[in-house]
């Protein structure tokens, strides 16, 4: 916890709404008393992740995770406990004081990245809001030809980079921000041969990308000039940001793609804020060519559900097909959408209107369409070599889909397609699915330990319900009695807990515990919907009883185990000794 103090991290969990919190990650909807969504953590179509409003915590059913809202950021965002709390205590307001343990120097780091691209982003949309040069007022005249308002330059923060060297280089060192950092923040360039730097944006619109927290990590700019070189240009990859993580406009987004399950995802910025601004807003764009995983669990943090809607160009068409077989590992519902030829989002929207787009994304093709209408232009679909080809590339697509039903029908529509028997397809797929699953990896999921006995989780269940029991329970046994590793921690935080105060919480709890499967224990026992156990005073001395008699049993165990050995080397002392040991142990029995 470093020196953050106590009353600090509670005040921070009891003031944090964990519902909230989550759901600007991952859509939530209600679900009795509870809140239920996809996992963010591992890959589900059904939804086993439940958030708990009354006791302020979350469990997956599917792969064991669960804490409280700062365990759940410290997962989320890769933090160390005090930058986690950190972060959610000046989202709050709340502050903690001065003498806490310094951040590490990397962190240090991309706090100040973060500070000096809120600075960038500023300063660029200032000069294109209120500047008088010439170059601005292009750039002015540019968004507006392409149907961008006031109202979307400022919801996206739009900017324009001056038309000189270093314009920003000078902003911020007048703010006291060093070249050194200005350097590793991306905005600048050394000069070749010479000392000192320039600006990497100039005389262009610039596009900020924002992270789903609302951070700035990064910058695309667009040239007013095109002398200037290539049409767009864009920020390095820096401490905060890495190409391929990312979908810019996701956090204006995320909650309507959560809402009505779908993305559609772009190439480009313009191929983003066109539809939005006539009220698309499931969309994003990928800030690249081809999807990368990253990106695609990003998505499926909110929807399972894609349609992909790049360039009819080769490069556009073929960074659709480079997605797909990601798409499907990841287990998304993929649907591909095209416009006319040469067409983009952006100019489609201009000349033929908004329900003529959304047309196209109703009727947006299957992957198997798609992919074998892809395939067919370039490969003749009517020969014996073609169709051989054709059929090699979507079964080895086909193979990669988890669930044997859509295996099968997709078999079934390729051989129609392909106008080949169903059986010679069915062969041929088995010899594709048996090579792709001598590679293919196994998902990797945390599960909590399976040897808890029921009785040890019968028990902590009436803790967490009424911590009352604990002092019941302390009469006949202790925290050492518990069956496994993890019980036994949760327990001996459970007694230690009572010992301080009769009114601990499940957070007090979590708080106390170190183990992820310790943590995960907790919360699935406090997330599980309570059963009708009868009279809760039997179902104590049930427990109680059967833990004891555990309890014996191993002692039993041990003692005979030892009575041998001492028979073995003909200890006689040492063998009366455990003799006596263990028919005193049968009487207690």
């Amino acid at each position: 916890m470093g020196l953050i103090p106590n009353d600090i991290i509670n005040q921070v969990i009891d003031r944090s709404d964990i519902v909230e919190v989550i759901g600007e990650y991952t859509a939530l909807k209600k679900a009795g008393h509870n809140f239920k969504g996809l996992c963010p953590f591992h890959h589900e179509k059904t939804p086993s992740f439940v958030v708990n409003p009354d006791k302020q915590i979350f469990h997956c059913f599917g792969c064991g995770v669960g804490g409280n809202v700062i365990g759940f950021l410290m997962r989320q965002e890769h933090l160390e406990f005090p930058q986690a709390v950190r972060l959610r205590a000046e989202k709050l307001g709340i502050v903690i004081p001065e003498d806490e343990a310094p951040l590490s120097p990397s962190r240090q780091l991309r706090d100040e990245i973060f500070k000096i691209n809120g600075l960038a982003v500023e300063f660029f949309h200032e000069v294109l809001l209120s500047s008088r040069e010439a170059d601005t007022k292009n750039a002015r005249e540019y968004l507006k030809n392409r149907g961008v308002n006031l109202e979307t330059v400022k919801k996206f923060q739009l900017g324009m980079a001056p038309n000189e060297w270093d314009a920003l280089l000078k902003h911020l060192k007048a703010k006291g921000i060093s070249e050194e950092l200005i350097l590793k923040a991306g905005l600048i360039i050394a000069r070749e041969g010479k000392s000192g730097y320039y600006d990497r944006f100039r005389n262009r619109v610039v596009f900020p990308i924002f992270d789903i927290q609302n951070r700035s990590v990064a910058f695309g700019a667009r040239t007013m000039d095109i002398s200037d070189g290539a049409k767009y240009i864009n920020s390095p990859e820096t401490p905060v940001y890495i190409k391929g993580q990312h979908l810019f406009g996701l956090n204006l987004c995320r909650q309507k793609i959560g809402d009505v399950d779908q993305i559609i995802v772009v190439e480009g910025y313009m191929d983003m804020i066109m539809p939005f601004i006539h009220g698309v807003d499931n969309i994003a764009a990928s800030l690249g060519t081809a999807l990368t995983t990253d990106q695609i669990r990003l998505i499926r943090r909110y929807t399972p559900n894609v349609v992909m809607l790049f360039d009819t160009d080769a490069a556009g068409q073929s960074a659709i097909v480079r997605s797909l077989d990601l798409l499907i590992d990841e287990g998304m519902n993929v649907r591909v959408a095209r416009l006319k030829e040469d067409e983009d989002p952006d100019s489609f929207i201009r000349q033929e209107g908004i329900d003529a787009f959304r047309a196209r994304i109703e009727s947006a093709q299957s992957l198997l369409d798609f992919k074998f209408s892809w395939l067919s232009a370039q490969i003749d679909p009517l020969t014996v070599e073609g169709k051989t080809k054709i059929a090699r590339e979507l079964l080895a697509t086909i193979a990669r889909f988890k669930s044997e039903v859509a295996k099968y029908e997709l078999t079934k529509a390729l051989a129609q397609k392909l106008n080949i028997p169903e059986s010679v397809l069915f062969k041929q797929s088995t010899q594709v699915q048996t090579q792709q699953g001598s590679v293919k990896k196994p998902e990797v999921e945390i599960k909590i330990s399976a040897s808890t006995s029921a009785s040890d989780e019968l028990l902590l269940s009436l803790f967490l319900k009424d911590p009352g029991w604990v002092k019941a329970a302390g009469k006949s046994i202790g925290p050492e009695d518990f069956s496994d590793g993890v019980a036994k921690e949760v327990a001996q935080a459970i007694w230690s807990l009572a010992d301080e105060s009769p009114d601990w919480s499940t957070n007090d709890l979590l708080l106390r515990l170190r183990q992820e499967s310790a943590q995960s224990l907790v919360t699935r026992l406090s997330s599980t919907e309570e059963k009708k156990l009868g009279d809760a005073a039997l179902v104590f001395q049930d427990c109680i009883t059967k833990i004891r008699k555990e309890k014996q049993r191993q002692a039993r165990s041990q003692l005979m185990e030892a009575i041998r050995q001492a028979e073995a080397v003909k200890d006689t002392e040492k063998l009366d000794q455990l003799r006596e040991a263990f028919n005193e142990l049968l009487k207690e029995g």
